[in-house]
């Protein structure tokens, strides 16, 4: 009985393995999708000045009208921690440390994150051009046009990374727990303080988010959810072709 208990249970335990894979490989697409749906919807209502863009004077008046000393200094502070050169070097001492703790592959998901969403941002801002706010509301130097916000996008997919990375190294269930809650906590500040500093409109961020999230999405789905498929079915087809050659024994 304990050793049918036994095997049981290693069946369950395979069957939750699968299931959990499935399910993260089609959320994992979800959200993909979702990301696809906002990119495009946003560039469509930039290009037509329509739809989300209407509220952009909106909101960035909110802001300009609800700023005060104390946040003026903690957003100027904060949009820094997704400048350029702080980027470059956060993921190179990353991808460093992780290279060197035999983890590879998550320090290429840092690398290509990063460098993926840098590309892509740097391609729409050229291809849309669209402009900043007015330069009279500026708290921050700024250049380059504004759609989608890059320091936005570099937030989600440098720290975003960095956290799926500690997620899968860590052993405290703190650190686990706690990575990706920092690393999004620090993509809406930075993303926050965009608008706050006046040198990008609301659809800016939300843009960049999403383009930093589908890198990030796809990376994930990519490197770890299809080759565990392939591998599974692959599995499953060497099972089947056993028990297939050996009928009277299986």
């Amino acid at each position: 009985m304990g050793a049918a208990g036994h095997v049981g249970g290693g069946r369950r335990s395979a069957l939750n393995g699968d299931r959990f894979l499935l399910v993260a490989t089609g959320a994992g697409l979800c959200v993909a999708a979702a990301c696809s749906l906002i990119i495009a919807k946003l560039l469509a209502d930039v290009n037509s000045a329509d739809g989300a863009v209407r509220r952009d004077p909106q909101i960035l008046t909110w802001a300009v009208d609800h700023r005060t000393a104390a946040l003026t200094t903690l957003f100027r502070a904060v949009t820094h921690l997704a400048d350029p050169l702080v980027v470059i070097l956060v993921a190179a001492v990353a991808a460093q440390l992780l290279f060197r703790a035999r983890h590879r592959t998550l320090a290429l998901l840092v690398v290509a994150t990063t460098a993926g969403t840098a590309v892509t941002t740097t391609v729409m801002k050229a291809a849309v051009d669209r402009a900043r706010p007015p330069q009279t509301l500026w708290l921050s130097f700024a250049s380059g046009p504004a759609f989608p916000s890059g320091h936005s996008a570099q937030s989600v997919a440098l720290y975003g990374s960095i956290a799926v990375a500690i997620t899968c190294v860590a052993h405290r269930r703190a650190l686990r727990a706690g990575a990706p809650l920092v690393a999004a906590a620090l993509a809406v500040a930075v993303g926050s303080s965009r608008v706050y500093l006046g040198v990008h409109w609301p659809t800016d961020v939300l843009c960049g988010w999403a383009v930093a999230i589908l890198w990030l999405t796809i990376l994930l789905l990519s490197g770890w959810s299809l080759p565990r498929l392939r591998a599974g079915l692959l599995a499953d087809r060497a099972s089947r072709r056993g028990r297939a050659d050996c009928p009277d024994r299986c």
